[in-house]
């Protein structure tokens, strides 16, 4: 059983911390607010008081306590970019980007994201789930607690609804918070590859609808680049997420500067993420906007 509080609350307290990093968001970004020597109280699951350890309140002193033996403490790391639920694997394209071959080429041989969506499709939710819930146990290892988790290889109804439940299912089985993210509009998939507009009417007219009716992400994303989506396909798109409630995400300059970081920052996207070819107006715009930049 855990202490009660005078207020009748639960009380616990991590002591013998060699290093607490109290991260504050008035302090300089490479300014951790490390105290030395440090203890920690809990109360009601939520952080009561820290400071150094000799000076801890005499109303905790008879509290239950984690000795954390000398270790460093921090707060929960938030991940905020990741593909958490897919099928398959693709380690051998590691190899091949050693051997010089592009995204862009490796994608043009059937490769990278199509052929995670051929795995994905003929997995089940069940295999989706098992593998994703090993990859959170490594990942809560690592000191992560919360998790952006992105559809987006299944590119069709039933099977983007098939990884924004297996997230959602997660979320309740396992202490990592996960927050869902549509991106449906990750590429255009095979059987729309000569039907554009067809992709584009069961994303605003299907996709969207039926993730916010069901309220299984929090977030729509797509991906702006070449071979992806084009600026005025992305500005549809984010356009009829964002009447339909979501918060908006950007694919930004991955590849190439495709004026992706201009479009999350016009329209007062969460993020934009990537951005390995953003140019010096992108990144004032993001700068301008608050839109942060992943």
């Amino acid at each position: 059983m855990q202490s009660k509080s005078p207020d009748n609350g639960t009380v616990t307290v991590l002591n013998n911390i060699g290093q607490l990093a109290t991260c504050s968001a008035a302090a300089d970004q490479q300014n951790a607010g490390l105290i030395n020597n440090a203890a920690l109280a809990v109360e009601n699951d939520r952080i009561a008081w820290v400071g150094f350890a000799a000076q801890l309140p005499d109303e905790y002193a008879n509290a239950d306590a984690i000795d954390c033996g000398r270790r460093l403490v921090i707060p929960g790391l938030i991940d905020c970019h990741t593909h958490l639920c897919f099928g398959g694997w693709r380690g051998d394209e590691f190899e091949m980007r050693i051997q010089g071959k592009s995204y862009q080429e490796i994608a043009n041989s059937g490769g990278g994201i199509r052929s995670t969506v051929r795995a994905t499709r003929s997995d089940s939710a069940d295999r989706l789930s098992a593998k994703a819930l090993g990859a959170l146990k490594e990942i809560l290892a690592l000191g992560v607690t919360t998790l952006e988790c992105k559809s987006g290889y299944g590119l069709e109804l039933e099977s983007e609804l098939k990884q924004l439940r297996v997230y959602r299912d997660l979320d309740r089985q396992q202490p990592v918070d996960l927050v869902p993210t549509f991106l449906g509009a990750h590429m255009v998939p095979e059987e729309y590859s000569n039907n554009r507009e067809g992709y584009m009417r069961l994303l605003c007219e299907d996709l969207i609808p039926a993730i916010a009716e069901q309220k299984l992400a929090r977030f729509c994303d797509i991906f702006v680049e070449q071979g992806a989506f084009e600026l005025d396909e992305a500005r549809v798109v984010l356009e009829t997420a964002q009447r339909a409630g979501f918060g908006l995400k950007v694919h930004a300059d991955q590849l190439s500067n495709g004026g992706g970081a201009r479009l999350a920052a016009a329209m007062g996207a969460v993020s934009a993420e990537h951005l390995e070819y953003s140019d010096p107006e992108g990144i004032a715009a993001l700068a301008r906007s608050g839109t942060v930049a992943v």
